[in-house]
């Protein structure tokens, strides 16, 4: 495949993961309401209902941070090895969405697991 093409259709892909990124940061706004709500009234609803939110949230960002990892999986598994300079720096990109795949996963699990919310999670 023609490499301009192939960036161009990343391109197209990352538009849309902007859109994506877009609703999540209203519905964050709207979870920050109700969270809000919840320590200003004590209404058990509220609570339930931002976790909700938040544990939807990072399901989303989990699927989208999971989309760019195996992007970078391939990359850095496709590059010709005697390109050493694309190869590290393929590398580095896929150790870096490695780790946001991780944090994602983690925040989704303090989201499940936190029915308290003890823990202030934010979608970065």
């Amino acid at each position: 495949m023609n490499e301009n093409y192939k960036r161009i259709k990343q391109i197209n892909v990352e538009n849309k993961v902007w859109i994506i990124y877009f609703f999540l940061i209203g519905l964050c706004l709207y979870g920050n309401k109700i969270e809000k709500n919840y320590f200003l009234y004590g209404n058990n609803y509220d609570k339930e209902r931002y976790r909700k939110i938040t544990i939807f949230i990072f399901s989303i960002a989990v699927i989208v941070y999971l989309y760019f990892f195996i992007d970078s999986y391939k990359d850095a598994h496709n590059i010709e090895p005697y390109n050493q300079k694309k190869k590290t720096y393929s590398d580095l990109s896929l150790l870096g969405s490695t780790l946001i795949l991780l944090s994602g996963l983690i925040f989704l699990y303090l989201a499940i697991v936190d029915k308290n919310l003890g823990v202030e999670l934010a979608f970065n």
